[in-house]
């Protein structure tokens, strides 16, 4: 189990840590959303792919 599911188990830097997580994953997903049809083939992935992992919440891994 996740350290960030157990119950009690939010410090204030656990938080800012899971934050920064999902603000990062956010960021991820924004500028694979904006990648052209070329640089999707480089990394191996379609453009159906990449609009699928854009449309995921921050929190889903």
């Amino acid at each position: 189990m996740s350290k960030y599911l157990m119950p009690g188990s939010w410090s204030v830097m656990a938080l800012i840590d899971y934050l920064e997580q999902l603000e990062s994953r956010r960021q991820g997903r924004r500028l694979l959303a904006e990648m052209d049809e070329t640089q999707l083939r480089d990394i191996g992935l379609t453009r159906a792919d990449a609009e699928q992992d854009a449309d995921k919440f921050p929190w889903v891994a």
